[in-house]
């Protein structure tokens, strides 16, 4: 009885594990973002500038 108990507790908590770690990555996932480092239509080298 002691091993069914057993198994049926690890189910919950690698249940518990597997759900936090899913819920974790799909947030992670789908927030928004921060500013993009680059910009196309703001390039930082300009070209033919003696600065």
């Amino acid at each position: 009885m002691g091993t069914i108990l057993g198994t049926v507790a690890a189910m919950i908590v690698g249940g518990a594990v597997a759900t936090v770690t899913v819920v974790g990555v799909v947030s992670s996932q789908t927030s928004p973002q921060g500013d993009s480092p680059a910009n196309v239509n703001a390039p930082v080298v300009v070209y033919g500038s003696t600065n």
